[in-house]
C-alpha cells in the first residue's frame, strides 16, 4: 500500500529543533519521521479519547480523619451524615 506525502515547510523555534533532532538521534530515524510520528500520536489520540475513569478506579482514594458520628459508618447510616450539622455551625454550649 503506497502513502502519498505532501511536502510542507515549517519554521521552529531552536529549542523545538533541538529537540526533534536529539529525538531522530536517539531513534535512528529522520526529524520528519520523529514530526510525522507525533502528529500520528496525536491523530490517534483525538480519535480514541481516553476512557473515563470508572468509579471503582477512585473508590477509597480519599480518606476521611473525622470521627464517626455515633461510631456508625456512612455506609451504614448516609441520612445520619446528611442531616448532620457541620462543627463550623454546630452551636457551644
Amino acid at each position: 500500500m503506497s502513502t502519498s506525502m505532501h511536502r510542507l515547510q515549517i519554521s521552529l523555534p531552536e529549542s523545538q529543533t533541538d529537540f526533534l533532532a536529539a529525538q531522530a538521534r536517539k531513534e535512528g530515524v529522520s526529524m520528519a519521521e520523529v514530526v510525522r510520528r507525533l502528529i500520528q500520536r496525536e491523530v490517534e489520540t483525538a480519535h480514541h479519547p481516553a476512557e473515563t475513569a470508572s468509579l471503582w478506579d477512585i473508590a477509597g482514594i480519599a480518606e476521611d480523619h473525622a470521627p464517626l458520628i455515633q461510631d456508625v459508618p456512612v455506609s451504614e447510616n448516609p441520612e445520619l451524615y446528611l442531616t448532620a450539622q457541620p462543627r463550623s455551625s454546630r452551636r457551644r454550649r
